[in-house]
């Protein structure tokens, strides 16, 4: 598939101070590399007071992988913003259940980055339309009233954590959106005209 518009991808987490900030930069960064820049735009949302910073140990994580995240501020989840989004990509299922509330319209664009890549990296179907519908095709067979007791995969939030476990905690994310990047360069290809998206 072929389009002038880029993919546009939010990751959310409680707060917008730590996974999906995390997540945010490595996914955008490695988008970037193997499709061009421009042609996805990958933005952060969270559920907490906005305008606050990325928590120290998640700036110092990025740092360390060449991200300077020192000037994000925390930005909340709206039905207004997560309603463009071809792809929204959670840490929590809570995540999930409190956007399809908002919006229930972005359900189906909506998954944990671990159910994503469960559903994605076993996906065969015929090649879709455009990266929305293939994404809506992975949820399709999922129902909203089932999902709460569902085994759904999960990022726990490091904050909090000792320096260790809290690296550990952030290569697991790292390699998680090298695998996600995977699946989504399967299905997209470089826009012919980079146009410039917000979601606000």
């Amino acid at each position: 598939m072929n389009t002038a518009v880029p993919l546009k991808i939010l990751t959310v987490c409680s707060h917008n101070r730590t996974r999906s900030v995390m997540t945010m930069v490595m996914l955008q960064s490695m988008l970037d590399a193997r499709l061009g820049d421009g042609a996805a735009i990958v933005r952060s949302l969270g559920f907490g007071p906005e305008g606050i910073p990325s928590i120290p140990d998640a700036v110092a994580a990025m740092k360390r992988r060449g991200f300077d995240t020192s000037q994000h501020r925390s930005r909340k989840v709206t039905a207004k913003n997560v309603g463009p989004a071809d792809l929204i990509l959670t840490s929590e299922r809570n995540h999930v259940v409190k956007i399809a509330a908002m919006s229930p319209q972005a359900y189906r664009q909506t998954m944990t980055l671990p159910e994503f890549l469960s559903l994605a990296e076993l996906d065969d179907s015929p090649p879709a339309e455009s990266v929305r519908d293939w994404v809506g095709g992975l949820t399709a067979s999922r129902s909203a009233r089932s999902y709460m007791e569902s085994d759904v995969g999960e990022i726990i939030d490091p904050t909090g954590s000792a320096p260790r476990a809290f690296e550990k905690s952030v290569v697991g994310m790292e390699e998680m959106c090298r695998r996600a990047t995977h699946c989504i360069v399967r299905v997209a290809e470089p826009p012919e005209t980079a146009k410039r998206f917000s979601f606000d």
